[in-house]
């Protein structure tokens, strides 16, 4: 086999390849065989029909497709391997001479993986905004283990529901008057304030007693998934059987000794919060940080994509989102007769995500090529361990499976990746700002405000 490489155009390669006379007629012989034991042709056995007679019985141009069919793919592979050539999309193909006793040319028009110009990727100064924890973020990661553990009692005989109650109802909804399926429950629990029901019910309830029954008035949305009802108004009965109310412990040093391993008093407690919330400041910093690292190193490099990269990593966005729907058991079909929108207009709306999707690969993939960055053993072994402990599997099955199914490279490559994203970060020159909200919402309103007056 012979290639020759010459530009197409934008964005494309032509490969022309040339396969000798011999190996066509390795490759007719084997289509012969293939033909042969497809067809019925008289004093013949199938599939020890000789090659002249099958020329004679279905026609040379048959077996020519065949062969061509054969050998088209190993020497597409074999070209593109030679000459280093990166396909992004199916080529298209065109034969240019197929005829018995000479040579099979065809030619490959290839759309190519662009040249990546990478710009500053090291040293990017960077601005690492970190959330300062006060008084008012303690007591109310305080408070909120307080709900966790709160116990719901019974309220007094002539309590009212309240804000957060929890209430035991029994109703029956009604459409012009007559009972529609699914509006009728006996003893059903609701937290007030929930908003788990219909916009407008769960207010309704306020003020009510133990034993009180009220027409409720609401109008259910447009957007309902049950048509007969969506943008309707109903009428539900509504019987107050009980109220429990929240008891939250009191915020004291049992208190603390309850909920924590370490603390002894409420100030251990609270300093032990404070502390947990600027750990998980500093680690939510560091992942906008990186971000808004690897962001600066695509934005200073220099590519033209086929725009072809960008219509792939729709499909691929379009088809995670509709796994991630089956995982949860509903379908794109139902998702998007509920958002009422088309696949096409889903897809379209991620475009520009997929346009940057695109470029951080394709710089990400030349910085592992300039820095060299390899994978050791250590690190495979880490990030299986990490799956292991996701899906609940030993890491050596994870292994295994991915070496079968002859995907232990694509988890290496996720690794460089990763590696490469690390390194941005790693060497960016970072300076730290610690904000609080009193200095996030003067940057906000500063922001508003300067967006006005252009």
């Amino acid at each position: 086999m012979e290639f020759k490489v010459s530009a197409g155009e934008k964005y494309q390669t032509v490969l022309d390849a040339e396969i000798s006379v011999e190996e066509m007629a390795a490759a007719l012989r084997i289509a012969s065989k293939k033909v042969s034991a497809k067809v019925n042709i008289p004093g013949f056995r199938k599939g020890k029909v000789p090659q002249s007679v099958l020329e004679n019985y279905v026609g040379i141009e048959t077996l020519l497709n065949e062969a061509a069919d054969e050998v088209m793919g190993r020497a597409y592979v074999e070209g593109i391997r030679e000459h280093d050539i990166q396909p992004v999309d199916k080529p298209e193909i065109e034969i240019t001479q197929l005829e018995k006793d000479q040579p099979f040319l065809f030619k490959a028009i290839v759309t190519v993986r662009p040249e990546v110009q990478l710009g500053q990727y090291k040293e990017l100064p960077l601005i690492k905004k970190i959330y300062q924890a006060e008084d008012e973020d303690i007591d109310a990661d305080l408070n909120s283990q307080r709900e966790r553990v709160a116990k719901l009692v019974d309220v007094p005989a002539d309590a009212i529901a309240m804000d957060k109650d929890v209430v035991n109802i029994s109703f029956a909804g009604y459409l012009n008057g007559e009972a529609f399926e699914g509006g009728t429950a006996e003893n059903y629990a609701l937290e007030i304030g929930s908003k788990t029901f219909i916009p407008g019910f769960e207010e309704q309830l306020l003020g009510m007693s133990v034993g009180e029954e009220k027409n409720v008035n609401v109008t259910f949305p447009e957007d309902y998934q049950q048509e007969k009802l969506a943008g309707r108004p109903v009428v539900f009965e509504v019987k107050m059987n009980g109220i429990k109310r929240k008891e939250l412990p009191v915020l004291d040093d049992e208190f603390a000794k309850e909920i924590s391993e370490t603390a002894d008093t409420l100030a251990e407690l609270r300093e032990e919060t404070r502390n947990r919330l600027e750990e998980q400041a500093m680690a939510n910093a560091n992942i906008v940080c990186q971000k808004e690292a690897i962001k600066m190193a695509v934005d200073k490099a220099e590519m033209d994509i086929p725009p072809v990269m960008i219509e792939h990593k729709m499909d691929d966005i379009v088809k995670r989102m509709e796994d991630q729907l089956a995982m949860s058991g509903l379908t794109m079909e139902a998702f998007l007769e509920y958002t009422k929108n088309t696949r096409e207009d889903l897809r379209e709306s991620y475009q520009e995500q997929a346009g940057f999707d695109v470029r951080q690969d394709l710089v990400l993939e030349e910085i592992i090529k300039a820095e060299s960055i390899e994978v050791t053993e250590e690190e495979i072994t880490k990030e299986l361990e990490a799956l292991a402990a996701r899906y609940w599997q030993p890491a050596e099955k994870i292994r295994e499976s991915l070496e079968q199914n002859g995907q232990i490279n694509n988890l290496i490559f996720s690794i460089k990746m990763m590696k490469a994203g690390d390194l941005i970060f790693d060497t960016a020159v970072i300076t730290e700002e610690f904000i609080t909200k009193d200095t996030e919402k003067t940057t906000k309103k500063a922001k508003k405000e300067k967006k006005l007056k252009v």
